[in-house]
């Protein structure tokens, strides 16, 4: 797969640079998320019948597993900003194009994970409210009279 930058006045080394600290502050944020919510979850839990217990017991393992993902593209990425870092503009195309597909699939890697990150995040919502007995008419209605 052949990267293509997105902007032609800022040079390659910029937006990988870029690219890579905007990652990095994703994932920070989705390691106090993934947190927030399994805590929330495990308190949550207490208060539920045997079969909502199993659902959210399910649900809080994958949150666990996705925390050590996360962990693990935390560190990537880390390992990965700071040899990006050290990177110099390069004099050809061949040169260049060898950091552009490396970073290309790091990005897809990364990509991945942030969708399967916003997949579960939809899960553990749908999931509470759910178990919570909300109404998703009456939060509409309630979200409408308020921004009224």
């Amino acid at each position: 797969m052949k990267y293509e930058p997105e902007n032609n006045d800022e040079s390659t080394i910029a937006v990988i640079e870029k690219h890579a600290y905007d990652w990095l502050v994703n994932l920070e944020i989705i390691d106090f998320e993934l947190l927030f919510y399994k805590s929330y979850l495990q308190e949550y839990d207490r208060t539920k019948t045997p079969v909502k217990k199993n659902t959210l017991n399910s649900l809080i393992l994958n949150i666990s597993e996705q925390i050590e993902q996360n962990k693990f593209h935390l560190r990537t990425c880390l390992f990965y900003k700071n040899r990006v870092s050290k990177i110099r503009e390069c004099d050809d195309l061949a040169c260049e194009q060898i950091y552009l597909d490396a970073h290309s699939l790091f990005k897809n890697r990364l990509q991945d994970h942030f969708k399967q990150i916003s997949l579960l995040k939809h899960q553990i919502i749908s999931k509470t409210i759910a178990f919570s007995a909300l109404n998703i008419d009456e939060l509409r209605k309630f979200n409408n009279l308020r921004d009224n």
